[in-house]
């Protein structure tokens, strides 16, 4: 759970300054400690009124701590839903996160499913076919407030659309951002001013400043150990990565694209692939690139090896530098820059948007009440990040703990990092907060603090504020390609196929191992042979599965 780890930790950064049961009959289950114990005869809330049990199961992050006093099962969120929602919420059973999905998978056995729970898209298409979770789509429209609806919408739809089957809603997805996924090329930019070199406009610029920061002393202490372009083993993921790299050459692993036929092919096995590859393996041959990549993952690439001074180069998200506080701390003179993805011309290049939902939110079709979950839906975007919003309180507290873990359901709104940043480039530019909410407020005081020169204790975290949330942060390249229309969307965004289900693992590791290999100096053609293989190992079927959900949309 490394990314939901690492994502609690940069919101913490900037915000600092089984039995199941239906709706009328929840009992819980004996012999489970730690769970509600309250039922619908003697739950109240504050002012006395009687509660409507829900009763929910869920996952539990590695991460999620409570203040003194609190619990799962009571604590900000569960008071809220029974203030404003007048529901008493009830775990039958919890597990850690790394275990859901297959305790979700024996459980979806029984007989009786509890009130709302969060599945995977396979496990959806499954009770959809098996009818029994509830269509949401007349109790979404009469109970989803103006703000929810607007947030659900700014990915164009297609969260709503994965959910959406026969023409029916049949669940919520879980909102995140895809946008905020794409890579963006950070450089020591320290070092390309020691080397009098330019920031990169082209492919053939990025390897020139690979090879120049491997081979010309770019820290300038006289020693042979730095390494112009950082891999991680497991080519793509949170930093260190492939994407942005391959998107250079207009090739896009890992999702699906439209060809000029209108079908959709996998980017995997696209030849643009195979130009990419060989640019890998000619800067691994002229030593550009940690011959033992291949036994580091992406935090020890990002924290250990660049934080030390020895990588001067990698593609990755927008809040890397989140990992490079510590070593900020220990070497002001560092600099690292986000630049955009460019391409084999001049310009920017197209850079890929991966599907972001991989998990969705069911009501039972027994269920009194589904309207419960668009109403928690609509209270935790709204306190989190509406008109009544209050993250200190909601979102992230003043010790750091991730509060956004606690309620049954979470979203956010896929533009809202992309919109901060605007609001507090035009904040700084003008000196005018008025316009802030008390999230964006936060970026702007850390990145006034940091340009102010204030330096106390934690000082690196307004660094990596600058680095994001200003005119010239990460932030601000993605909204780049955003008014550019440099965006390539997955155009798969329906459930698991079968064939993904049973092909899907082998696929992925034989594309690590043939890439990989390739890299570290294997015949180039060996791409054509995993590409035949590929089709061969059941990619030709999948690929027939998906055109068939294209072409029924």
């Amino acid at each position: 759970m490394i990314k939901n780890k690492m994502i609690a930790i940069i919101m913490t950064l900037f915000l600092l300054t089984g039995i199941f049961t239906g709706c009328s009959s929840a009992e819980p289950e004996a012999g489970v400690t730690g769970q509600s114990q309250a039922s619908q005869s003697d739950a109240q809330d504050s002012a006395g009124s009687e509660l409507f049990d829900i009763v929910a199961v869920r996952p539990i992050p590695d991460d999620i701590s409570f203040p003194d006093h609190d619990t799962l099962e009571d604590n900000v969120w569960t008071r809220l839903y029974a203030s404003e929602l007048g529901i008493n919420l009830i775990y039958e059973w919890t597990t850690p996160a790394a275990q859901y999905d297959q305790r979700m998978n024996l459980a979806l056995t029984s007989g009786k499913l509890p009130d709302i729970f969060q599945v995977n898209a396979s496990q959806l298409k499954l009770l959809v076919d098996d009818e029994r979770i509830a269509d949401l789509s007349g109790i979404y429209g009469n109970h989803a407030s103006e703000f929810t609806k607007s947030v659900m919408a700014q990915d164009g739809g297609s969260a709503m659309e994965s959910a959406t089957f026969g023409g029916k809603l049949m669940a919520i997805p879980k909102m995140g951002s895809g946008i905020g996924n794409t890579n963006v090329l950070w450089i020591r930019s320290d070092w390309l001013r020691n080397l009098g070199m330019n920031p990169p406009e082209t492919m053939s610029d990025v390897i020139e400043i690979a090879q120049a920061f491997t081979k010309n002393d770019p820290d300038q202490n006289g020693a042979n150990d730095t390494y112009g372009l950082a891999l991680n083993k497991d080519l793509f993921g949170l930093g260190a990565s492939l994407e942005g790299f391959m998107n250079g050459y207009s090739a896009y692993p890992g999702i699906w694209i439209e060809g000029s036929d209108g079908s959709l092919g996998f980017g995997d096995i696209q030849p643009e692939i195979k130009e990419s590859l060989q640019a890998l393996q000619n800067l691994y041959k002229d030593g550009c690139i940690d011959p033992e990549f291949g036994t580091k993952d992406f935090y020890t690439v990002v924290n250990g090896d660049a934080g030390r001074g020895n990588i001067g180069m990698f593609y990755g998200l927008f809040w890397n530098m989140g990992w490079l506080t510590d070593a900020k701390t220990g070497n002001a003179d560092m600099e690292w820059t986000p630049y955009a993805v460019v391409g084999t011309g001049a310009g920017s290049a197209f850079v890929q948007v991966p599907f972001p939902i991989d998990t969705y939110y069911v009501v039972s079709a027994d269920c009194e009440r589904p309207e419960v979950a668009v109403e928690m839906l609509n209270l935790v975007l709204d306190r989190s990040f509406g008109e009544n919003a209050q993250p200190e309180i909601y979102n992230v507290d003043s010790e750091g703990r991730p509060i956004f873990e606690y309620p049954l359901m979470y979203s956010e709104p896929p533009m809202k990092n992309l919109d901060a940043q605007k609001a507090v480039t035009a904040a700084l530019a003008s000196g005018d907060t008025s316009a802030l909410n008390a999230e964006q407020k936060g970026y702007f005081d850390q990145v006034e603090a940091y340009r102010a020169g204030n330096r106390d204790e934690g000082w690196a975290q307004t660094w990596a504020a600058e680095q994001m949330w200003s005119e010239n942060g990460s932030l601000a390249v993605i909204n780049g390609y955003v008014s550019g229309g440099k965006l390539v969307h997955d155009r798969y965004f329906g459930p698991a196929t079968e064939s993904m289900a049973s092909y899907g693992d082998i696929l992925n590791q034989t594309k690590l191992q043939v890439y990989t290999e390739i890299i570290q100096g294997a015949d180039i053609n060996s791409f054509d042979e995993f590409v035949s293989r590929w089709k061969e190992l059941g990619g030709e079927q999948i690929t027939t599965e998906v055109n068939q959900w294209n072409n029924s949309r």
